[in-house]
């Protein structure tokens, strides 16, 4: 079993952020250790994805995290920067998945789209 994550703020990093930014990366570090890091070792051993994730990705507002409107969760850069932390210290792969998909699919259609394609 994986060690859970043990926190060390050397430089005070947390008086730096709000409320909400904490809050926000608290429950993706949540997820992420009860979710992801006990199955990541295994889905890499076996070449796997671990699809049963999306869903839950997408319900956190991880997809296009930045957007506004469109069901997205309009969060802050600060905030969608600790979400892809967090995903990065699940897994390198993971958080490649979602950036991708926020800013190389969801973006260009957020920015460049028809209404009908948002």
């Amino acid at each position: 079993m994986p060690v859970k994550f043990k926190r060390v703020d050397f430089i005070a990093f947390d008086s730096l952020l709000s409320d909400d930014e904490r809050l926000v990366r608290d429950s993706t570090r949540k997820f992420i250790e009860d979710n992801l890091i006990p199955i990541i070792e295994q889905c890499n051993r076996e070449g796997r994805f671990p699809r049963e994730l999306v869903k839950p990705f997408g319900e956190l507002g991880f997809f296009g995290a930045s957007l506004k409107g469109y069901g997205c969760a309009g969060m802050s850069n600060v905030e969608y920067g600790l979400v892809m932390q967090e995903l990065e210290r699940g897994d390198s792969g993971i958080r490649s998945f979602v950036s991708v998909q926020s800013a190389l699919v969801m973006y260009p259609i957020y920015a460049f789209g028809s209404d009908e394609q948002k």
